[in-house]
């Protein structure tokens, strides 16, 4: 899967940065504001990635590449099963009837089962290094990947981090025990989501204009009298 520990030790130093950014210096001679705890909360970057709409694009492709080299790794295997049979076939022919054959056609058999076993050796050779080239390829496209969705997911986990009033963010899998409430993934999640369907978050959507009073109603004309 995509890996988030490198992305997310330094997403904790710049949420925390970003966090101390906010804060104010205390004007020169001013009392200095009394220390308060840090706001500290943990993200799952698997449950992120595992769960939201980008995070399953992205593993999508991921598995695609890997289907393509299981494919072209079983298509090798193949041939190469085919070549197998077809030596072992040459090699059977020659022991049983190796006997009543004349010494020039034992001979060219045996020729034969050579170059197809040399041929057999340069098929697997050039296999291997093809499959080789594929994962490479496959690799460099895993690392894009991974930085695309790094890039896609870290502004929306630093919105979440502010809008909660968080210090200091960390990776769940450092922490022994989490209360839920302090887990930040499911709003990050819910962003994410709503980025990718084209509709803002509920954080992020504004606020419902305020609705103009109401006309007052219109007075009633006088009723003219009927007495001269």
């Amino acid at each position: 899967m995509i890996k988030t520990s490198t992305f997310l030790a330094a997403l904790a130093l710049g949420a925390a940065a970003t966090a101390a950014a906010q804060g104010t210096a205390p004007a020169q001679g001013a009392a200095a504001a009394p220390a308060r705890s840090p706001r500290i909360a943990v993200i799952d970057m698997t449950k992120v990635s595992n769960d939201s709409i980008l995070g399953k694009s992205y593993a999508a492709q991921l598995d695609a590449l890997k289907k393509d080299i299981d494919a072209a790794g079983a298509a090798k295997q193949t041939e190469l099963n085919k070549r197998d049979g077809e030596i072992k076939a040459l090699q059977d022919e020659l022991e049983k009837q190796g006997s009543v054959l004349s010494p020039e056609a034992a001979d060219r058999k045996r020729q034969d089962i050579v170059k197809k076993t040399r041929d057999r050796q340069a098929f697997l050779e050039d296999g291997q290094q093809e499959l080789q080239r594929l994962r490479e390829r496959a690799q460099e496209r895993a690392q894009a990947l991974n930085g695309e969705f790094q890039q896609k997911v870290k502004p929306h986990i630093e919105a979440t981090a502010k809008a909660k009033g968080i210090d200091i963010l960390l990776d769940s899998q450092v922490a022994l025990t989490v209360s839920g409430e302090f887990d930040i993934s499911s709003d990050v999640v819910t962003r994410l989501d709503a980025t990718e369907k084209g509709t803002p978050s509920a954080a992020n959507r504004p606020a419902p204009a305020p609705k103009a009073p109401a006309a007052p109603a219109p007075k009633p004309s006088p009723v003219a009298s009927p007495n001269p």
